[in-house]
């Protein structure tokens, strides 16, 4: 069931509104393909970030502006707690094909405050102290679950199609997130390294 969303994925997230060949991530971590310097890879090897243009329409509502901050804040969270618990557990998937989404929709985010000529803010919560794989991956899930309603509002929405369309490329991500992490609950936590091959990749 996860290889075929894997395939799936990237169809479904790779050129949508907001997309650019251009625009990619390239801060490395140490933590396996696609996740060391240069431009980034994403699933199966494709990238995934959404470009973001210099200049957008100001948003005329305060609360619009207000939850894109919350999920901001929810989105650096997301990104640190994964970050601490995929070495902590040594659990490499899924955590290892979602991390470098979420470091991208904190950077696609903060670039939407940016063409707004407004701060970003979004402070994130500090991690939670988790125990167990299980624990951290039941942790996954609730935030996942989080940011769907809020970027399906964000969505809805959204005073211009151009934010509109980079905010529903972070949403089909997230989903994609839920549905690997919630795989990976079901299976205890047991997606260790060497687990998963895909578009002639292999994570160790």
């Amino acid at each position: 069931m996860l290889l075929s969303l894997l395939v799936a994925v990237p169809v479904m997230a790779q050129r949508g509104p907001g997309w650019s060949d251009e625009y990619g991530w390239g801060r490395g971590h140490g933590m396996g393909p696609g996740m060391r310097g240069g431009r980034g890879m994403g699933m199966m090897g494709d990238l995934i970030a959404p470009d973001v243009p210099d200049k957008l329409p100001v948003p005329k509502s305060q609360e619009w502006t207000q939850k894109l901050r919350e999920v901001l804040a929810l989105e650096r969270l997301s990104y640190a707690q994964y970050m601490a618990d995929v070495e902590k557990f040594n659990a490499y998937m899924p955590y290892m094909m979602v991390i470098p989404q979420e470091e991208d929709h904190v950077r696609a985010i903060d670039r939407l405050f940016s063409a707004y000529g407004l701060g970003a803010d979004g402070k994130p919560t500090a991690v939670a102290e988790t125990k167990t794989i299980t624990e951290a991956l039941e942790l996954c899930v609730k935030l996942e679950k989080d940011l769907i309603p809020r970027y399906e509002w964000l969505v809805k929405n959204a005073g211009d199609r151009t934010s509109a369309g980079v905010l529903n490329e972070l949403l089909l991500q997230t989903r994609y997130h839920l549905t690997m992490f919630e795989h990976a609950l079901r299976m205890g936590g047991g997606m260790g390294p060497g687990m998963m091959r895909g578009g002639g990749m292999m994570w160790y």
